[in-house]
């Protein structure tokens, strides 16, 4: 098994246990303090032995010793939602959320916790709702620009290729980026995406504007793509042959004799290559 994925969940968990083991010194509070502790040791053990169960359930218990140690509830939610299990998630970022005494930076890490949780469930319409909300409360800090990145894939999700090419741009006049794509990547498959409707439609006024837009993206953009589509256009908007040849995602593995720009499985772009 690939031990990656535990070592990106033990980031978080490392910053809650500095928080159990800093956060306690005498009476009482030392004696629970240590049982926080000990139960994030006791996480960070299974997950090194890559049991995501008995850590989710030794945070879980940690998280309960102290209701405000927000650190350990997004560790908890998040370790669900890595699981799969969302709804669990969902509940413990809306619990976390609606503490009396909650600080703005906590808040805000909480609200993109809750809207990767929405987004991971399908509720695109909470997931749109949170982020607004956390745009609005965030003013110029760098969260914000997770809030963007987050809508972006949103919209790409949902296939809305106006409101992607809108958050795309948003990102970058803010000086963000994206993982694993150059903004000009995605800007220029979204415009592609755009003329492949307008031609669907046989608006080829519509498409050659796309297109257009697309080779302002040339540096990085999917140039193959807006040859094919030109060359679609000229043929009277017949689609090109399907590819028969196989080939894989070198992302996922997800494997396809259909010529495709945007992988199903793991939904990036330009990441197949031959099989044969």
């Amino acid at each position: 098994m690939e031990l990656d994925p535990v070592w990106l969940l033990l980031l978080p968990v490392v910053f809650a246990l500095g928080w159990a083991t800093a956060r306690y010194d005498r009476g009482q509070q030392h004696r629970e303090g240590q049982h926080a502790s000990d139960e994030v040791l006791a996480a960070m053990s299974s997950l090194l032995a890559q049991d995501a169960q008995a850590a989710t359930d030794r945070l879980l218990s940690a998280a309960r010793t102290d209701p405000d140690a927000m650190q350990l509830h997004r560790a908890v939610g998040n370790l669900y939602r890595q699981r799969g299990l969302i709804d669990r998630a969902i509940e413990v970022h809306e619990a976390a959320l609606r503490h009396p005494d909650l600080g703005l930076k906590d808040r805000l890490d909480l609200m993109a916790d809750l809207g990767r949780d929405y987004q991971a469930a399908g509720l695109f319409d909470r997931a749109e709702a949170v982020l607004e909300e956390l745009l609005a409360q965030a003013v110029d800090q760098p969260i914000a620009n997770q809030a963007r990145a987050m809508k972006l894939q949103l919209a790409q999700t949902q296939r809305d290729w106006q409101q992607a090419i809108y958050w795309a741009q948003q990102v970058r006049a803010h000086g963000g980026s994206v993982d694993g794509h150059t903004l000009d990547q995605l800007l220029g498959h979204f415009y592609c995406e755009l003329a492949t409707l307008a031609i669907a439609r046989s608006d080829a006024s519509a498409a050659l504007s796309a297109l257009a837009e697309a080779e302002q993206c040339s540096a990085a953009g999917p140039l193959k793509r807006i040859a094919a589509l030109r060359a679609q256009l000229v043929e009277g908007g017949e689609p090109p042959v399907q590819a028969t040849q196989p080939s894989a995602c070198q992302r996922c593995g997800f494997r396809t004799q259909q010529r495709l720009w945007q992988c199903p499985g793991c939904h990036h772009w330009d990441s197949f290559e031959s099989l044969a």
